[in-house]
């Protein structure tokens, strides 16, 4: 990461909020919380779209890190077999608007943050596809390898 300052300035009050710590709670990915993954994805979208010119960053980051803010464990039988998949997107992006003040792109790139999964819901913004992407490579990383 070229700048972790203004990586960090873009993730501070969200990596600080007492709300946004409850994801240090719920499980991803075997041992890995959707907090250490949302991270994870924060970071490395960060990364991939460093060098690109034109793009919002401090969107991208906040987007980045509430994208599976869905603040319950998807784990337990009644939520495992239900439509998680589909529905988080629009509970994370709820949840990003009532406890951060989010922008509507911020709101686009957590809903379509699981496309192809969604199919009627592909990101519209370059940064979308960033956040795709990267959620895409850590969440194979963390089921494959189980850090």
């Amino acid at each position: 990461m070229k700048d972790p300052v203004l990586f960090d300035r873009f993730a501070q009050d969200i990596l600080e909020s007492a709300v946004f710590a409850q994801c240090r709670c719920f499980m991803q990915h075997g041992r890995i919380s959707v907090y250490a993954h949302s991270l994870s994805v924060a970071q490395m979208s960060f990364r991939l779209a460093e060098g690109i010119p034109g793009l919002d960053l401090r969107s991208l980051v906040r987007a980045a890190l509430l994208h599976d803010f869905f603040l319950y464990d998807w784990h337990v039988p009644e939520k495992m077999w239900s439509l998680h998949g589909w529905t988080h997107p629009v509970t994370a992006a709820e949840n990003a608007r009532t406890y951060f003040q989010v922008s509507d792109k911020e709101y686009s790139l957590i809903r379509t943050h699981m496309w192809p999964y969604t199919l009627l819901h592909p990101p519209v913004y370059r940064e979308g596809w960033i956040i795709c992407a990267a959620d895409k490579a850590c969440s194979a990383i963390e089921t494959l390898f189980r850090r």
